[in-house]
């Protein structure tokens, strides 16, 4: 018996790590127009599967999917046009990990610098440092913000 309540609260804590510090996209929205001092941007917001296991899963097999994955294209849709123009974006989601290896995914397969890419990613801060490196890897300017604004 002891077994199974010590398996189920587990269970309970590993799903609690990956939704902690979610957001709305309505909320993420209010971040990144303080990030954006009220400037236009757009916001790219990356559904996930909403429990530690299945979400720790696709986190790490994003980044192999590259450009077939729908999410990975979306991102790099929107900012590939930085190689030319301005582009202010910001991408947040439920899962912090899996928004920030889509994010890293979409700019590991874009072969041109992004001089004009203005990212801001809401997330954990965790998973910033890394999304950091690729944006200013490929020339751009890095913005963040925790899920509840720090």
């Amino acid at each position: 018996m002891k077994l199974i309540v010590a398996f189920t609260f587990l269970l309970f804590s590993l799903a609690g790590c990956a939704t902690t510090g979610s957001q709305s996209p309505q909320q993420a929205a209010q971040s990144a127009a303080t990030l954006f001092e009220q400037q236009d941007f757009n916001l790219i917001w990356v559904p996930a599967a909403n429990n530690g296991i299945s979400g720790v899963l696709a986190s790490a097999l994003i980044g192999s999917a590259g450009l077939d994955s729908p999410i990975v294209s979306s991102i790099h849709q929107m900012i590939a046009p930085a190689s030319k123009v301005y582009v202010r974006v910001a991408i947040s989601g439920i899962n912090s990990s899996f928004t920030a290896n889509s994010a890293i995914a979409a700019l590991s397969n874009t072969s041109y610098m992004l001089p004009k890419l203005q990212l801001a990613f809401i997330g954990s801060n965790s998973d910033a440092e890394a999304v950091r490196s690729a944006v200013e890897a490929k020339g751009g300017k890095f913005l963040h913000s925790t899920p509840n604004g720090s």
